[in-house]
């Protein structure tokens, strides 16, 4: 038996470099998955990728950031397996750009995919641990949530976000059962840092972490059994 066997978990952007990581770690350890991303051919390449390990899952191709997309993805949870025990947010974008030059279609653009899909999904996943008493609600932040970063205003904001609701949630709702995380990374391997002047080819060859390593680190906040509140990358 894995460590989630018999366990349901819903990740977010999941057909993103870390959302990809975790969805197969969390196969390889038995969980019954829903996964949401909003790329129907990548989406199902990682569908396809995690029955390889004999789990099972659904997939949900929608944009995360409308409200019904998360009541939806709860629901086939809960009709497919009976139940959501983890909630991984990992959905995200951003830009680099000045303040100055953002606009108000970035910061609706940005805080709508990151700080609104977190508090819908986290709501509504809520809504059924709190029957069982039983839960995890996992934010992938970033360090970005603790140092603002210079011409990353509005993703920093939401990274500031995403770290205060889940200690918000683990205060509300810890008592009850239902424990929050953040999973503060620091520069990752992935496709979200090509651009702006670096390469595929830059990013690979840096020392940063990967997609797996930070994927571990989601695995350990939802099976740990003394959970904490926060895990810093490096």
């Amino acid at each position: 038996m894995g460590k989630l066997t018999g366990k349901t978990a819903i990740i977010t952007g999941a057909c993103g470099c870390i959302g990809k990581a975790t969805a197969l770690a969390f196969a390889r350890e038995g969980c019954n998955l829903v996964l949401v991303a909003r790329r129907i051919e990548a989406l199902e390449e990682v569908i396809i990728e995690c029955y390889e390990f004999g789990a099972m899952v659904k997939g949900l191709a929608a944009d995360a950031s409308k409200e019904e997309i998360a009541i939806h993805a709860v629901k086939m949870a809960v009709g497919t397996y009976g139940k959501v025990d983890i909630l991984v947010n990992n959905v995200e974008v951003g830009i680099l750009k000045p303040l100055v030059e953002s606009t108000t279609e970035d910061y609706d653009w940005i805080m709508n995919t990151d700080v609104r899909s977190t508090f819908n999904f986290s709501k509504y996943a809520a809504q059924d641990m709190l029957k069982r008493h039983e839960g995890r609600i996992i934010m992938v932040t970033s360090v970005t949530g603790h140092i603002g970063h210079a011409d990353e205003t509005i993703y920093t904001m939401t990274k500031f976000a995403q770290r205060g609701l889940a200690q918000a949630i683990d205060k509300e709702l810890g008592p009850q059962g239902i424990k929050a995380c953040s999973i503060c990374s620091s520069a990752t391997k992935t496709e979200f840092e090509i651009g702006y002047g670096r390469t595929r080819k830059d990013v690979m060859a840096s020392d940063w972490e990967t997609a797996d390593d930070v994927a571990e680190g989601i695995l350990y906040a939802a099976t740990c059994k003394n959970t904490v509140w926060e895990i810093r990358m490096r």
